[in-house]
């Protein structure tokens, strides 16, 4: 009876550390091994997620300047020489600091007889040059209004850099304006 009274006036809080150090002897790697597992599982999340943002802004202001460019083209009905060529002036103005080199071009000009041309007649034309009607008829009759102007912009985005490896895709606008 009395080792057992003892026991009971023991401090509660001896047995409670011993098991305490012991226990956290045991785990102390533990949160160091899930880290190096987590981190860049997260790093991968967190740079995907910011190149895919900056993708979708990429997009939002190819969209822009594509549709300025064909609204202007549709405004001006024909008064310009080279409509092409303007397109292509607006397009990259509007986007300072993009490579020029990576933008293409593809524009469909209905006249007022209805007839569409092509420019150019297949593909697309890459925006390292110079994108020009003159290859082309351009249409003589000049656009009628209510006639639809249709350009279609490309670039090729490249994804985050990755040494050795190279993730690029196309971000495409098209816009189509009816001439005033």
């Amino acid at each position: 009876m009395k080792i057992g009274s003892r026991l009971a006036r023991l401090p509660a809080g001896r047995g409670r550390a011993g098991k305490c150090v012991f226990k956290a002897r045991g785990e102390e790697g533990n949160s160091l091994v899930e880290m190096a597992f987590v981190l860049p599982l997260l790093i991968m999340i967190l740079m995907g997620s910011a190149s895919f943002s900056l993708a979708f802004y990429s997009l939002q202001q190819l969209q822009e300047a594509t549709a300025t460019a064909v609204r202007v083209v549709g405004a001006l009905q024909g008064q310009t020489e080279d409509p092409c060529a303007a397109v292509q002036t607006m397009v990259q103005s509007a986007l300072p600091g993009w490579t020029t080199a990576k933008l293409s071009y593809a524009m469909i000009i209905t006249n007022a007889s209805g007839t569409a041309y092509n420019y150019p007649a297949s593909g697309m034309t890459s925006g390292a040059g110079s994108y020009s009607c003159q290859a082309g008829a351009v249409p003589t009759t000049g656009l009628a209004a209510g006639e639809p102007v249709q350009l279609k912009v490309q670039y090729s985005y490249t994804w985050i850099p990755i040494p050795g490896v190279n993730l690029s895709s196309p971000l495409t606008a098209t816009e189509t304006a009816m001439a005033d």
